[in-house]
C-alpha cells in the first residue's frame, strides 16, 4: 500500500460563533481556523485543522497558512504519511514556535493512519474508555446572562460547567455564587481566569468562593509568573490547573501545578500531546484535554485522544458547539454532557470540500 503524500492544500475559514467568546484577554465573534487536506498516492484523504490563538502560542491565521504552505509543504510532499514521529520532528525543527500549524498537519496524518488501519483513532491510541464527561463553557457576561445560560446547559444534560472569570474579581465572585445557587450542588463547577488575576486576587476570590465547591481553577496568573504559580499551588484551597504556561512536554517538567490542560493547538497536535501526557503521568499530574474555538475536525482529534488516555481525568471539549458554519461534521458527539466518537475510521468526520 503506497502511503506517499501527493497533495497538500489549506483553506482558511473564519467561523461565525453562535455566542461571542469572551475571556479575560479577548472577545471574539468569529474563530479563524485553517483546514489542511492531505491526499495519498493510493487516494486516501486525511484532514487536520488549526485554530491559532495569538495570546497563547503567538500564531495568527496568516502565520499558520504561511508556515504550512511555505515551510511544511516541501517537506511533506513525497513523504511517507505513516512516519508521523519523524515528520513531527522535522516540522518542529522547521517551526519550533508554530505548534498550531504543526497540529493541523499532525491531525491529518493521524486521520490517515486510522483510515489505513480501518479503525477509529482512539482505538489505535489506546482506548482507555468509550466516553468522557465534558465541561461546557460560560463566557464572561453579566450575572443574569450567565445564570440563564447555565440553566439552559443543565437542561441539555450537561453536568459540568467551566466559568470564565478574570476581568473583575468582585463581579466574578457574585456571578459564580449566582450560578452555583441556580444549578444546585450536583453540577461540577470549574473556573478559568485566563491569566487575568494577580496572586492576591486569586487567593481572595477562592476564599470568597469556598462554599461553592469549585473543582479547580485554571491558569489565573500570567503564564510567565512561575514563582507566583508555585506559591499559588502551595496556598490555594483547591487544585490549580496550568494552561497557557504549559505548551510542551518540556513545560510539563517545570510546572508546579497538579493538573494540566493539554490542547492540541499548544502541543503541536496529537504527537506532542502524547509526549506531554507521558511526562505528566510520570510526575503524577493528571491531565485535561481542552480546546479552542475549533472545527469538529480538530475537536474530533481531541476527543479521540481524551478517550484513549488513562491519565486524562477531565475533558473540556465544547469548542465546536458554537460554530455556525463548520465545514465538517461527525467525529465528535456530545450526549447528556458526555463526549463519544463514531465508529468510522480515523477521525470519523465528513468534510464539505
Amino acid at each position: 500500500m503506497n502511503t506517499r503524500i501527493v497533495s497538500l492544500t489549506v483553506a482558511r475559514h473564519d467561523f461565525q460563533l453562535r455566542n461571542p467568546s469572551v475571556v479575560a484577554y479577548e472577545a471574539l465573534e468569529a474563530a479563524p481556523n485553517i483546514v489542511v487536506r492531505l491526499e495519498l498516492e493510493n487516494g486516501l484523504v486525511g484532514y487536520g485543522n488549526a485554530a491559532p490563538d495569538q495570546h497563547v502560542t503567538g500564531e495568527t491565521a496568516a502565520s499558520v497558512e504561511h508556515t504550512i504552505t511555505r515551510l511544511f509543504k516541501p517537506v511533506l510532499l513525497g513523504a511517507d504519511a505513516t512516519r508521523i514521529e519523524a515528520l513531527w520532528a522535522q516540522l518542529t525543527a522547521l517551526a519550533p514556535t508554530a505548534p498550531s500549524a504543526i497540529a493541523a498537519v499532525d491531525i491529518a496524518l493521524y486521520d490517515l493512519l486510522g483510515k489505513l488501519a480501518g479503525l477509529p483513532l482512539y482505538r489505535l491510541l489506546g482506548a482507555a474508555r468509550a466516553a468522557i464527561e465534558t465541561t461546557v463553557t460560560l463566557s464572561i457576561a453579566v450575572t443574569a446572562t450567565s445564570v440563564a445560560q447555565a440553566l439552559a446547559f443543565q437542561a441539555q444534560g450537561f453536568k459540568a460547567l467551566k466559568i470564565k472569570i478574570g476581568l473583575a474579581a468582585d463581579a466574578d465572585v457574585e456571578r459564580v455564587r449566582a450560578v452555583r445557587a441556580a444549578v444546585g450542588p450536583a453540577m461540577r463547577l470549574t473556573l478559568d481566569a485566563n491569566q487575568g488575576y494577580t496572586l492576591a486576587e486569586t487567593l481572595r476570590v477562592l476564599e470568597a468562593l469556598r462554599a461553592c465547591n469549585i473543582a479547580f481553577i485554571e491558569q489565573p496568573l500570567d503564564a510567565a509568573d512561575v514563582e507566583g504559580m508555585r506559591e499559588l499551588c502551595a496556598r490555594a484551597p483547591i487544585p490549580v490547573m496550568a494552561d497557557e504556561s504549559v505548551l510542551s512536554a518540556a513545560d510539563v517538567l517545570l510546572t508546579p501545578a497538579p493538573l494540566i490542560n493539554l490542547k492540541l493547538m499548544k502541543t503541536g497536535g496529537i504527537t506532542g500531546a502524547l509526549k506531554a501526557n507521558a511526562v505528566a503521568e510520570a510526575r503524577g499530574i493528571r491531565t485535561m484535554i481542552g480546546c479552542m474555538d475549533e472545527s469538529c475536525i480538530s475537536l474530533s482529534a481531541a476527543a479521540h485522544l481524551a478517550l484513549a488516555l488513562h491519565n486524562c481525568a477531565y475533558a473540556d471539549l465544547d469548542g465546536h458547539l458554537d460554530i455556525l458554519d463548520d465545514v465538517a461534521k461527525g467525529g465528535i458527539f456530545v450526549t447528556d454532557g458526555f463526549v463519544h466518537v463514531g465508529a468510522g475510521a480515523g477521525l470519523g468526520i465528513s468534510v464539505i470540500e
